[in-house]
């Protein structure tokens, strides 16, 4: 009955609906806590991410990954003046918690939004709540993202993977530099990427593609990115 209670009250989103659902996080019914979590995501201001932040500490997986969902939810369509406070405060929270947990929902996100807003937060905390050295999954879905559809989000990814560093994002970013089939703009921010991220082996292909034939605004970002690599001759 109380399940029932729980999820007509995340259907009605009213402000004391979802003032009701915010104790359930509390609640010692792990199955209601999930619930609560989830519904929280409707809710039409980003009031409830301090209590979803806090549910990123519950022991069971499918309340904290309820919980990244909604956060990401109520960012993406929280007003701007209120997203860049909370998302401040999130990024202390997210960075305590066990990174599959967090990590995992995040590129399901990225992978599955329809919502580019959605996909903008999702990509913004990646590059800040992912281990320095990042899985596999997680910089997939971050060199997937520089071709993004929308452009912010594209950038969002650049700038994400410029956060990280280790052998496995270096060599990425060059095979996706290297790769003709990929789009201009993917290889142009990749190419920005290694600026931050390279270390000689960046150097030598940046070198070789601002004397290549390839699209100006590739060469343009690589001669950039070797600047700051202390590789321009």
């Amino acid at each position: 009955v109380k399940t029932a209670a729980a999820d007509a009250l995340g259907t009605i989103a009213s402000g004391e609906a979802l003032a009701a659902l915010v104790d359930l996080l509390d609640d010692e019914n792990p199955s209601l806590r999930r619930l609560a979590a989830f519904a929280l995501g409707n809710a039409s201001s980003a009031k409830p991410v301090p209590k979803l932040a806090g549910a990123l500490a519950d022991e069971h997986d499918t309340v904290r990954r309820a919980a990244v969902f909604s956060i990401i939810e109520l960012l993406a369509n929280a007003p701007t003046k209120q997203s860049h406070a909370v998302r401040d405060a999130v990024v202390s929270e997210l960075q305590d918690a066990d990174d599959e947990t967090v990590t995992g929902p995040l590129v399901e996100i990225l992978e599955d939004a329809t919502q580019a807003r959605q996909r903008r937060n999702a990509v913004w905390f990646l590059g800040r709540v992912t281990s320095a050295e990042p899985p596999e999954h997680v910089l997939d879905a971050l060199v997937d993202a520089l071709d993004d559809d929308d452009k912010m989000t594209a950038q969002f990814a650049a700038t994400s993977i410029t956060n990280l560093d280790g052998l496995a994002v270096e060599s990425t970013l060059i095979d996706l530099v290297k790769d003709d089939d990929a789009t201009v703009n993917a290889r142009a921010k990749a190419a920005y990427a290694l600026g931050d991220v390279g270390g000689d082996r960046a150097k030598e292909t940046l070198d070789a593609i601002t004397d290549s034939d390839v699209d100006k605004q590739i060469r343009k970002r690589a001669f950039a990115s070797l600047s700051k690599l202390g590789g321009v001759r």
